[in-house]
């Protein structure tokens, strides 16, 4: 019994194997490989992605193969992943799906188009580029709506897997912004796959945590699609906002990006005025870094990393190293390359030079305000006048101080004491006359000629003033 199992096995395998070589699709412009499995029920159970994730042969180790003591007891007897039955499926820059699956009742699923599906393409316009017979596409990801649409197809009977289901959860694909996550509450990373696709038999789950609406699915069967290669999805800089500006200095920025799918275990970071990637002349180069950082300072104590200039226009690079320390490709600031269909990078400066591939740092430093009063002992119901002695710092000399003169700076004075009445409020020199006896903030903000604006605030300890008095002789 054991080997007529066995010979019927391996004849099948030899089939799928065959059958893998005509239909898997190893198309040039894949770029991402699809990895681990849907439940398809408690018929067919597993649809593996890659044959790297397969289970193929006699386990006999499992219960309902025999009855065998647990592991590591239990005998195993399984095919090497890959050795003979080789099946991929990816998804290429365009968002297009390619390949096989297979599952081991069914056999091989592909989503290599060899005809037109049941809605003749009519889900084409939801593509990010052209899905159809002449792409040899059945599938596509929308990176917007995070949305699988679709079809797939058993090679052996020809039974169609519909993507885009009707259903409250269809197939969805994560993408870099958790805040938009396609299954709020439950463990999603980006590049995790969630949702159903339907058959004419079971439906397909992508990910256990969305089987049932519940997570607790995944104690007891964990399993999950997902995209496996390192990718980065967005990045954005400088991310230094004027409040950092005036209290740290103007010179920096924050180099963030976010990963699209994988596991980061290091970075490296390139910035240059040159758009040509260099290590060895640019501007800062942080060298190979360990760890799941998502950001990057400059400048900083790295010693190639310790200097920006004032109103200047830079390039920056990522690239990222996976669990197995490999490095991604690098990727630049402000383009598509490499990003595979990525969402637009992120200037936080508004792009004052125009071009989308660079950010700018400020042309000088941002005013540095202070101000005094007098009298110094403030009290409720007299005037108090307030003297701005600001600084500011203009393009001609970016890191010296000057005395705010004339239109240089302008003013605007506040306090939390809502029925104070305030002179003038936006001259170097005003007066309050405070209402309220309590800790009362009053606070300056100082603009220069470039709108780089930073405030100062004091919290005043205010008195009611002493009444006079008189002493009466008693009649």
């Amino acid at each position: 019994m054991f080997f007529r199992r066995l010979r019927n096995r391996i004849i099948l395998l030899t089939a799928l194997a065959a059958a893998s070589l005509i239909f898997s699709h190893l198309a040039s412009a894949a770029t991402s490989t699809v990895r681990g499995a849907a439940w398809w029920g408690d018929t067919y159970e597993y649809l593996y992605m890659d044959c790297e994730d397969d289970v193929i042969g006699d386990r006999l180790d499992v219960a309902e193969n025999l009855n065998a003591p647990p592991p590591p007891l239990g005998f195993h007897f399984t095919t090497i992943p890959c050795s003979s039955l080789v099946h991929h499926v990816y998804l290429d820059d365009n968002g297009n799906f390619s390949g096989s699956a297979w599952n081991y009742s069914r056999g091989l699923v592909t989503f290599d188009a060899t005809t037109t599906p049941p809605d003749g393409y009519g889900f084409n316009s939801q593509c990010p580029s052209t899905c159809n017979l002449s792409t040899n596409c059945w599938a596509c990801y929308n990176e917007t709506d995070q949305k699988v649409y679709g079809w797939a197809r058993v090679v052996d009977d020809g039974a169609w897997i519909k993507l885009n289901t009707a259903t409250t959860t269809p197939v969805q694909l994560q993408n870099w912004n958790l805040a938009a996550s396609i299954l709020p509450g439950h463990d999603i990373l980006p590049g995790d796959f969630v949702g159903y696709a339907t058959t004419s038999a079971d439906t397909l789950s992508f990910n256990c945590e969305s089987e049932g609406g519940g997570a607790g699915n995944c104690s007891t069967r964990d399993y999950k699609v997902y995209i496996n290669d390192l990718k980065v999805g967005h990045m954005s800089s400088p991310n230094w906002s004027y409040s950092e500006a005036c209290s740290l200095g103007a010179k920096k920025a924050v180099l963030h990006w976010d990963i699209k799918s994988g596991t980061q275990t290091g970075y490296e970071v390139v910035v240059d005025t040159n758009n040509i990637l260099s290590t060895s002349t640019a501007v800062c180069w942080s060298g190979v870094k360990s760890g799941v950082a998502s950001q990057y300072t400059v400048p900083n104590s790295d010693p190639a990393c310790t200097n920006l200039n004032y109103n200047t226009n830079y390039h920056w690079w990522v690239r990222l190293y996976d669990q197995d320390g490999n490095p991604t490709a690098w990727y630049k600031f402000g383009t598509d390359d490499g990003h595979d269909g990525a969402t637009v990078d992120t200037a936080t400066d508004g792009n004052p030079d125009g071009n989308v591939q660079t950010f700018t740092t400020y042309k000088h430093e941002f005013p540095s305000p202070f101000f005094s009063w007098s009298p110094y002992t403030v009290l409720v119901g007299t005037s108090t006048a307030f003297t701005s002695s600001s600084q500011y710092y203009s393009t001609g000399s970016p890191s010296t101080p000057q005395n705010c003169v004339g239109a240089n700076c302008t003013y605007l004075w506040s306090t939390d004491d809502l029925e104070a009445l305030i002179g003038t409020a936006t001259s170097a020199t005003t007066s309050i006359i405070f209402a309220h006896a309590t800790g009362t903030q009053v606070a300056l903000n100082v603009t220069d000629i470039d709108a780089y604006v930073c405030s100062t605030s004091t919290t005043l300890t205010l008195n009611y003033d002493l009444p006079i008095w008189r002493e009466v002789k008693a009649e």
